[in-house]
This record gives C-alpha cells, structure tokens and sequence, in this order.
C-alpha cells in the first residue's frame, strides 16, 4: 500500500509542475500622436509587431514540431551560418 502512494504522489507532483519556458506575453501598445495620420500610427503599430516577433511566434506555433525536426533546423541553420563566414573569408583572400 505503501509504495502505491509513492508512486501516486511522484506523479502528482510531476504532473502540477509549471513549465520552465512559459510563453513570453508581449503587449504591444500604439498610441496616436495628435494630428498624426491612421496610417502611420498603424505603420508604427506594425514596426513594434515585427520587432517584438509576434507573427514570426506564431507561425513557429502553430503546429507541433518534433524535436528531431527542430534539431535538423538548427543543424542547418550553423552549417549555413559556416558557410557564409567560409564564403567571405575566402572572397577576402
């Protein structure tokens, strides 16, 4: 009886615990300017979207990627990244 509680218990805990990278929440707040045209405060509106990688988060989101996968893409991306520094120290030469 005894050792069905432990395990009861460990799953407990393991099973209420928060996640260690939870979302980033980001407010974005545009205010208009007085005399200042729609179109440039939703311009700026925007420009802080971009900046703050809403969107890109989202898409990156959006569906389950397995962490193969992700090891793959990041893989490639370094190797890329390698390639470019070879390609210019050799354009230097």
């Amino acid at each position: 009886m005894r050792r069905n509680n432990r395990r009861y218990n460990s799953r407990q805990s393991n099973r209420y615990q928060p996640k260690s990278n939870s979302r980033r929440v980001a407010h974005v707040s545009v205010y208009a300017n007085a005399g200042e045209h729609p179109e440039k405060t939703i311009r700026r509106f925007l420009k802080k979207c971009k900046k703050e990688k809403i969107v890109e988060q989202y898409k990156k989101n959006e569906y389950f990627e397995k962490p193969s996968v992700k090891k793959h893409r990041a893989k490639l991306k370094r190797k890329a990244a390698v390639q470019k520094v070879n390609k210019e120290i050799a354009n230097k030469r």
